[in-house]
C-alpha cells in the first residue's frame, strides 16, 4: 500500500510540474512584444503589441 501511495504522490508531483511549466511557457509567449504594422501610422514608426492588449509605437531614428 506504501508503494502504491507513493507512485500517486510522484504521478501527481509530475503533473503539476508539467502544468506549472506549461502556465510559464504560456505567460512569456503572451506577455513577449511583438512587432506589426501600422495601418494608421506611415512613414519612420516601429509599433508593438504586448499580450494583444498593450500598443506602443516608436519612432525609428534616422
Amino acid at each position: 500500500m506504501n508503494s502504491s501511495r507513493t507512485r500517486k504522490a510522484t504521478l501527481l508531483a509530475i503533473a503539476m510540474l508539467a502544468l506549472v511549466g506549461a502556465a510559464a511557457f504560456a505567460s512569456v509567449e503572451l506577455t513577449r512584444p511583438r512587432p506589426f504594422a501600422s495601418v494608421m501610422l506611415n512613414g519612420p514608426w516601429q509599433c508593438t503589441r504586448t499580450a494583444g492588449i498593450l500598443t506602443v509605437c516608436t519612432k525609428k531614428p534616422g
